[in-house]
């Protein structure tokens, strides 16, 4: 079943709900940059390295887990709480989305 736009507008009509551009480049490129090149109106910028990994170490990787008080405080100040639906998009088939979903 393919939903319309006034279906969408209508299913979250009322609900508390944050778009989320999770872009994040193995390649160097910055997903900041690319937000600000242009996202989807409204959306906010989620930090893959900042928000949704600890820092990196020898003993745990590049995107170590996140604290979960930590990684509760940054999606807080991205103004998702327990109550919000959130839509996550990259440009990267999921891979950065992914992991905020799955978190």
């Amino acid at each position: 079943m393919e939903l319309s736009r006034g279906d969408v507008d209508q299913a979250l009509a009322g609900a508390d709900v944050v778009v989320a551009d999770v872009r994040w480049y193995l390649d160097g490129r910055s997903g900041h940059q690319a937000y600000r090149d242009g996202h989807i109106p409204g959306a906010v910028w989620v930090d893959l390295d900042t928000v949704l990994a600890a820092p990196p170490s020898a003993q745990e990787g590049r995107h170590p887990l996140p604290d979960p008080a930590t990684f509760a405080a940054g999606l807080a100040r991205l103004g998702i709480g327990p109550d919000t639906q959130v839509v996550a998009y990259d440009d990267l088939a999921g891979l950065a989305a992914g992991r905020l979903v799955w978190l």
